[in-house]
């Protein structure tokens, strides 16, 4: 029984990890390439839940085919964000703008609740019930959606920043901005590209979730946090990090949860963080930037 619980919990756990590393790696390109500390990543994931929910409920189709909507309006969204908001925020104190950050989080959260409520909304995809046994391991296929769509926008991020010229472009202005933009790359435009590209990283990510769990407004700030401490675990600027902190984090939360102890869950991954923090600050897995 404690085996099944424990292999019940790694699988569920890599299925979410997988999500949440989209979440993170999101968070982390804003971060290397616009120097910007997006904390309104978490605003942009539950935008992205209502998307799909009203997508879902309202125009009757498949949740994910949201993706075909929520993901080119959040990219859209991300850009103009940055380009015309959070650019100028950047001329100011470092603090000041973790504080505009923040704040935006703040009123985005808020936004959401004064135009859809604090009632909590699920989406339930008809032929995404039941689920797929393995021995003694049942997943649901709401997981296994769920990590699959996170797993294909992963692979196309990293085939992204790695093979295309816009990749390279990115990493250019990561590693050297000045030097990027003597050399004649539009390293202002790119900055809203990276942004764009975090908040379609979101986005996708809010569709997976809306299929998981309830949606309501304070999962704004939870996400956020959750994108943060991925990250910081997993190591800064690191794509390869963001993935092993989401899988690490993935299967804490699922092991404890299928053990009974949802409730701990939290606890040990914050102590991770903070040990590993102490040990490592750099995280698991060095950025190759600077």
């Amino acid at each position: 029984m404690f085996m099944s619980l424990i292999l019940i919990g790694l699988v569920s756990g890599v299925l979410l990890g997988l999500v949440l590393a989209l979440m993170a790696t999101g968070f982390n390109l804003a971060l290397g390439v616009a120097r910007v500390v997006n904390f309104q990543i978490g605003a942009m994931i539950l935008w992205a839940m209502y998307g799909t929910f009203f997508v879902w409920s309202l125009l009757g189709l498949h949740p994910y085919l949201a993706i075909f909507i929520v993901a080119p309006s959040a990219f859209v969204l991300g850009y103009l964000m940055h380009r015309y908001l959070v650019i100028r925020s950047q001329s100011t104190a470092e603090d000041s703008q973790i504080l505009f950050s923040l704040g935006l989080l703040i009123a985005l959260q808020y936004l959401a609740q004064f135009c859809f409520s604090t009632d909590a909304r699920s989406v339930v995809a008809d032929n995404l019930q039941g689920a797929l046994q393995f021995g003694p391991v049942i997943v649901q296929y709401t997981q296994l959606a769920a990590g699959a769509v996170a797993l294909v926008v992963l692979a196309a991020m990293h085939y992204m920043l790695a093979r295309t010229d816009l990749g390279r472009h990115l990493h250019a202005c990561a590693q050297n901005p000045v030097g990027a933009q003597v050399s004649g790359l539009n390293v202002k435009n790119l900055s809203s590209v990276a942004m764009g590209i975090s908040a379609l990283c979101a986005s996708v990510a809010g569709l997976a979730l809306a299929t998981l769990m309830p949606i309501y407004p304070e999962r704004a700030f939870e996400y956020s946090v959750m994108a943060v401490v991925v990250s910081v675990l997993g190591g800064m600027g690191s794509m390869a990090g963001s993935v092993l902190g989401g899988l690490l984090v993935g299967v804490i939360i699922s092991t404890c949860q299928a053990m009974g102890y949802g409730a701990m869950a939290q606890a040990i991954v914050y102590a991770l963080v903070f040990i590993t923090f102490l040990i490592r600050p750099t995280g698991l897995i060095k950025s190759k930037q600077g």
